[in-house]
């Protein structure tokens, strides 16, 4: 069975250049080219591809905002970024849209080819100039998770706040645990504001989960 690929590049001669490219080998089929993000999220509807080669920097829309909603018609099609741009913020905010693979445009042909077949099997791929920003993401992420693990240890939670995120879990808002524990309304909010500050979470709900997967209360 053919691949399917949808190529979306803004460059007249690039686009042409890469799909000539392609139609020689066996099992793939461009059934459409977008010289936008706007008009590949357009063809998308129209073409249903399997896998998009997006470039980044393109007119009207961007290759990164065109993956996001094109991910969003149908979270199954695969994108390889195929750009020349390797800048680090790029790299991040593309794998965040959901990109699959990460190509520059230097990449030969029959290397290309492989990455398509690789991508549709499932995989991830990043070119190897980029793999140390992908490293540092991971590096950070692996430090924050054992932070939070050494928080969830240790939230130096005191009695009353316990009792209160207790009141929290059962559903109470602060006007309900004010009356229940005889506290002042601003003494409540107070300790619910401490509280939120030592889970490290925003709303009473990531409080009340924290608290139960934490056997806090």
């Amino acid at each position: 069975m053919n691949i399917k690929i949808l190529l979306a590049e803004d460059h007249e001669l690039t686009r042409h250049g890469i799909a000539y490219g392609l139609k020689k080998y066996e099992n793939i089929e461009i059934v459409a080219e977008a010289e936008n993000g706007q008009e590949a999220v357009e063809l998308v509807k129209k073409f249903k591809p399997d896998l998009i080669l997006m470039d980044i920097i393109m007119p009207v829309l961007n290759g990164i905002n065109a993956t996001k909603e094109i991910k969003a018609i149908n979270p199954d099609i695969k994108i390889i970024m195929l750009t020349s741009n390797n800048e680090k913020e790029k790299v991040i905010s593309a794998f965040n849209s959901g990109a699959n693979a990460y190509c520059m445009k230097t990449i030969r042909l029959d290397d290309l080819v492989i990455i398509i077949k690789t991508v549709m099997d499932g995989a991830l791929w990043m070119d190897p100039s980029i793999a140390g920003y992908i490293l540092e993401i991971l590096q950070s992420r692996s430090i924050m998770l054992e932070t939070q693990k050494e928080n969830c240890v240790n939230f130096n939670l005191t009695n009353r706040e316990k009792e209160i995120l207790t009141l929290i879990s059962d559903g109470l808002n602060n006007r309900d645990i004010s009356d229940k524990l005889f506290l002042s309304l601003y003494t409540v909010k107070n300790h619910v504001s401490n509280i939120f500050q030592k889970l490290a979470v925003d709303d009473r709900t990531q409080a009340a989960i924290i608290a139960l997967k934490e056997n806090i209360i």
